[in-house]
């Protein structure tokens, strides 16, 4: 076998047992939370902890967790470790650390100036970018609106059996956008579904989690781009994607594609044109940038991403229901 060949087996056989090892600690969390073990509320702590300390984790990591070993490694210490395994090695190392010592402090110490100037450059930098993308994001792409009508959402929606039914198989955590007070994410619970939810209207969250559920009041994009990349076996996409504009839903849609697992499924509920523009819609209908595609539309929209979608409408055709599976690795585009 060529050394190129023995490189890549190797490089297959490392990702193979990560891939195990990840898979034994998702199900060993999976465990802890069906017991009671890992309250939300911890795991959310956690989770912080972790972003707060960790090293760049893989191509996950941002420019301020890099900057985080820059800062680490600014320092250069001239004083050099003299143990030694060998009789006298101490006292010999001891002595030449000592005869340079004055030598390569002086040069050290310019060179830890240096390099910290550098890190608060980068820091500096790093701010500024981090505030542009801020002014971009408010300007091209606002927070999404949650338009639900009342009579489209809730426990007993036409839609919310076959949502439950479609997500029973995923094979990861499954996160439903808009969730209100989790009506949504008790029912999957009840399945045996790993799932939570998000929403970035206010106090919405309060009652569900007294209840034990996993909610967090974030807006559903910007908590996506924190997922990390394939993290993710379902989505479930309620009230956020119809007053959404082309360019809004194209970028959701792009994150949504890189956060789910191979063979994830998508669900997209969504009213239809003519009740948007109902006497019944909802006044956020008329708030929003834009407005909700017709049903055959989204198998169009979700095929180059790598999706095999199919569209159910409601029985009084006033929504529909899609759902997409993920075949094979995400293609973003």
């Amino acid at each position: 076998m060529s050394e190129a060949a023995e490189s890549a087996s190797s490089l297959a056989d490392d990702r193979a047992y990560l891939t195990q090892v990840m898979a034994e600690i998702d199900e060993e969390v999976r465990r802890r939370r069906a017991s009671g073990d890992l309250p939300p509320r911890l795991e959310r702590e956690l989770d912080e902890l972790f972003l707060e300390h960790s090293p760049v984790a893989g191509r996950g990591g941002g420019l301020d967790q890099s900057l985080r070993m820059v800062d680490a490694a600014a320092f250069i210490d001239p004083v050099v470790p003299i143990s030694s395994n060998k009789s006298g090695g101490a006292v010999i190392k001891k002595g030449l650390r000592s005869l340079n010592l004055w030598y390569m402090g002086y040069v050290t110490h310019q060179v830890s100036q240096f390099a910290a100037a550098v890190s608060r450059s980068l820091h500096l930098l790093d701010d500024r970018l981090t505030e542009l993308r801020r002014e971009v994001d408010a300007q091209r792409v606002p927070p999404a609106v949650v338009v639900e009508a009342p009579w489209a959402v809730g426990p007993d929606a036409w839609w919310v059996s076959a949502t439950v039914e479609a997500m029973s198989t995923a094979r990861g955590r499954v996160v439903h956008t808009a969730a209100g007070d989790g009506w949504l994410v008790r029912q999957l619970v009840d399945k045996g579904v790993d799932a939570y939810g998000v929403d970035p209207r206010s106090g919405l969250a309060d009652k569900g989690e007294l209840d034990g559920l996993d909610l967090r009041e974030e807006e559903p994009l910007e908590h996506l781009r924190a997922v990390e990349s394939a993290a993710l076996g379902g989505i479930v996409l309620s009230g956020v994607v119809d007053g959404m504009t082309h360019g809004e839903r194209a970028q959701l849609l792009e994150v949504v594609c890189d956060r789910m697992a191979p063979d994830g499924t998508l669900v997209v509920h969504s009213l239809s044109p003519s009740a948007w523009w109902s006497e019944t819609a909802p006044p956020e209908a008329d708030l929003s940038p834009g407005h909700p595609l017709r049903a055959a539309t989204w198998p169009h929209l979700l095929g180059p991403l790598g999706f095999e979608a199919t569209v159910t409408e409601g029985p009084s055709s006033t929504d529909y229901l899609v759902t997409a599976v993920l075949s094979g690795a995400p293609t973003v585009r």
